[in-house]
């Protein structure tokens, strides 16, 4: 009786074997990545700013997603000149479409010119940002995200930034 169920696994029909190409599900290989982020921009007396922060990821699961995203801010103003650059991963977890908790690390590089001086300065600092927030759907799988973190590692002491709280307001599409 085994020699006989042994033969019949063996002939299949061509349209039920799996492991024939023209059996399989033609998927797009960028089906399960994502991406985003957002651009802003500041202006007020005698200074002005611009912000680039592009992102991509990858869902792991419909609730989760693995991203990396580079930031980039600059800043002028009549006595100095700042840059800086930001890049990490962050973890997504998404609770029915609506709402998102986030982990994210990210390391910054920080440069200030003084004008009409010599003096600069270079800075590099770390941020452990946990968060969450709302998202609205913008189409069938694009939305706005508005949330807030907060910087873990944040000491008021040691710090570059004014507080360990950072608002963000950003797009994702692929979801």
């Amino acid at each position: 009786m085994t020699l006989s169920l042994a033969c019949y696994g063996q002939q299949q029909p061509e349209e039920r074997n799996i492991l024939l190409p023209k059996n399989q599900k033609q998927r797009n290989p960028w089906d399960g990545f994502t991406y985003g982020g957002s651009i802003g921009g500041s202006i007020g007396s005698n200074l002005w700013g611009i912000s680039l922060s592009p992102r991509l990821g990858y869902k792991l699961s419909e609730e989760v997603e693995l991203a990396f995203s580079v930031n980039y801010y600059f800043q002028q103003n009549q006595q100095s000149r700042y840059h800086s650059v930001s890049l990490g991963p962050s973890l997504n977890y998404y609770i029915a479409r609506n709402f998102y908790a986030k982990a994210s690390y990210q390391h910054y590089f920080i440069t200030q010119k003084i004008r009409r001086s010599e003096l600069s300065y270079r800075i590099e600092e770390d941020a452990l940002l946990l968060g969450g927030g709302y998202m609205q759907a913008l189409g069938s799988n694009s939305y706005l995200r508005i949330g807030f973190s907060y910087n873990v590692l944040y000491d008021k002491d040691k710090s570059i930034f004014s507080s360990g709280l950072v608002p963000e307001i950003g797009f994702v599409i692929g979801l």
